[in-house]
């Protein structure tokens, strides 16, 4: 029992970070060139402007989402599969409707930026979810497995 609440808790958290750490990654390169064609106002780091403008904010709207479907993986015992991939479709573009919703912009191209990189962050989010919630338990295992059987530090001190 444990381990699977063990299991889903890393699940969602490590394919937060990991939709938080590519966006910051795609977003960053266009804030700089956005900075290098303005020639007012302070500049910030594009990486930081990228985490704070659109990491944590569609992270943060992407969670609840996220959270019911781990817990109803986890109370059902069955996994969604494929529907993981509609789910996720939906659940990036109400993200970015809702982020385009705070910024209010009239210019069409921004907005639909805002649903793209919503749309890839929730992919990547609900893709790694997926993939860290298949193969975790049986890489945890044969890790375990070989720690014990080798009695190396780690496997003595777990003992």
């Amino acid at each position: 029992m444990i381990w699977r609440v063990l299991i889903k808790v890393s699940a969602v958290f490590l394919s937060a970070v990991a939709g938080i750490t590519f966006t910051t990654i795609i977003v960053s390169p266009v804030i700089w060139i956005m900075y290098m064609s303005a020639n007012d106002g302070p500049i910030f780091p594009p990486p930081l402007v990228a985490l704070g403008f659109f990491g944590l904010p569609y992270a943060v709207l992407l969670l609840p989402v996220q959270l019911v479907v781990a817990l109803y993986e986890f109370f059902t015992r069955r996994s969604l599969g494929l529907l993981l991939l509609v789910i996720a479709a939906v659940d990036g573009l109400l993200a970015g409707l809702l982020w385009s919703l705070v910024y209010q912009s009239t210019d069409t191209m921004f907005v639909i930026a805002l649903f793209a990189v919503a749309l890839l962050q929730s992919i990547v989010v609900y893709g790694s979810y997926w993939l860290w919630d298949r193969f975790a338990p049986g890489l945890l295992k044969a890790l375990w497995n070989t720690l014990q059987s080798r009695k190396t530090v780690l496997g003595r001190l777990w003992d």
